[in-house]
């Protein structure tokens, strides 16, 4: 179930949290900024903010970190950074017979409740002499590791099922998808292919001006009809180019080759007025229009030869990387990049929508360790894992989350998201029966 939020909305729980920070109160402070962390994950000042609402210096260090990922000309961020790293490590309070009891106090400025968050509460131990001890309870999400299965060895498995994969195999004996896939070696498209893309494009249209100008100057209707067809296939190119497609690179060069050939030969040769239909008119006629009609046919030819042999250019010493293509086994493995939380949650959702499940699932397990504070990467996390058939996992990971969400809306949504789950294991049960 995905919750949506108007712009309007988001910025009123923003100004709500940040309020909540400033007075004092940091645990609605802190609801408030994750509910608009879980529509805008991107929110600088929602990350800046929620710094000085956590409770501990490692999620402290998560969200200053988020805030650098976004700005990191962020000064405020890089003092607290700064000071994180002077500071102590925290010590563990006892989790048995001694209660810590807080008092929260409203910081004197932002700076300060940004800074300094600690300085505003004080705390003190209480022991109960007959309390029992009890075992803390880590918060935030930690792997389980108490199931024997494919996510507990070191076997390669299949990218989109997480099925155990043999080294000779390249067909996923479950699934039966291909695991041998070409990708281009640079996944972004270069700048130098968008300019590619542009001059073989403006080409078309200068060839399709030329069109009109063999209509209505020369009364040329062959060398018009040559014209539009050269037009349609710099225009087909140039969509081509814009996928990365190998045969349109290829072919443009050609074509490119041709044209700036064929103009160059076409200069040497006179105007002709037969061919262009005014030998018929009077000497004083022929006079004012021929140099206006060769001058507009020259300005077309010189427009075309130059964007030809730019784009010629950028085809042959710029933008061919972008159409180099690779081969590789489509194996569950973390890609290269993401370093933060945010950067492994998008890398995981645009996997999850191509259906590479099992490689998004080492995703959101790396998102939601590095930001535990995060219930919407957990959730994410419970659900690849529902969708690849580990459902005790998934209910582990949701059920984590479903404790440390202190929304009701939130709640409601992670408790619905158990009940889809618990009702295809039971379908699955009956289906083994």
């Amino acid at each position: 179930m995905v919750q949506t939020m108007s712009n309007a909305s988001v910025q009123e729980k923003l100004r709500a949290g940040i309020t909540a920070v400033k007075n004092g109160d940091r645990i609605q402070g802190r609801a408030l900024l994750e509910a608009v962390l879980e529509v805008d994950e991107r929110n600088e000042t929602a990350w800046l903010w929620l710094s000085g609402a956590v409770e501990t210096a490692e999620e402290r260090q998560i969200c200053l970190e988020n805030v650098l990922a976004i700005n990191p000309q962020n000064t405020l961020a890089q003092k607290g950074l700064a000071k994180l790293a002077q500071a102590a490590p925290e010590k563990a309070p006892d989790a048995g017979r001694v209660q810590v009891v807080r008092r929260e106090y409203a910081p004197l400025s932002t700076a300060s409740a940004l800074l300094y968050p600690d300085d505003h509460i004080k705390t003190w131990e209480w022991r109960d002499p007959t309390a029992v001890q009890a075992q803390a309870e880590t918060p935030g999400y930690q792997s389980s590791e108490s199931y024997q299965d494919i996510w507990t060895k070191e076997a390669p498995m299949c990218g989109y099922c997480a099925q155990e994969l043999a080294l000779e195999d390249m067909r996923c004996p479950a699934c039966k998808r291909n695991l041998v896939v070409k990708s281009f070696r640079y996944p972004n498209a270069s700048s130098s292919l968008t300019v590619l893309w542009v001059l073989v494009l403006g080409v078309g249209q200068l060839f399709a001006l030329q069109v009109l100008y063999n209509i209505l100057a020369q009364h040329n209707l062959y060398t018009a009809v040559g014209s539009g067809l050269v037009a349609v296939l710099f225009v087909g190119l140039a969509a081509g180019i814009h996928f990365r497609q190998n045969w349109a690179h290829l072919t443009a060069i050609y074509v490119l080759a041709a044209v700036i050939l064929g103009l160059l030969l076409r200069w040497a040769l006179p105007a002709d007025l037969e061919a262009l239909g005014l030998a018929s008119l009077d000497p004083a006629i022929q006079e004012f229009i021929l140099p206006l009609t060769t001058g507009l046919g020259e300005t077309l030819r010189g427009l075309i030869l130059a964007g030809s042999v730019l784009a010629l250019f950028y085809a042959v010493f710029k933008a061919g990387p972008d159409f180099d293509r690779v081969t590789a086994r489509q194996v569950a493995t973390l890609t290269k990049g993401p370093k933060t939380a945010a950067d492994f949650n998008a890398a995981a959702t645009q996997l999850a929508r191509n259906g590479v499940w099992a490689t998004a699932v080492l995703h959101w397990q790396n998102a939601a360790a590095k930001a535990p504070e995060h219930l919407a990467y957990q959730e994410s996390l419970g659900r690849a894992y529902a969708q690849l058939g580990f459902f005790e996992r998934s209910l582990d990971v949701l059920q984590g989350a479903l404790k440390r969400s202190g929304s009701p809306e939130r709640q409601a949504a992670i408790q619905q998201q158990i009940r889809a789950v618990q009702a295809k294991m039971e379908q699955q049960t009956q289906q083994a029966k």
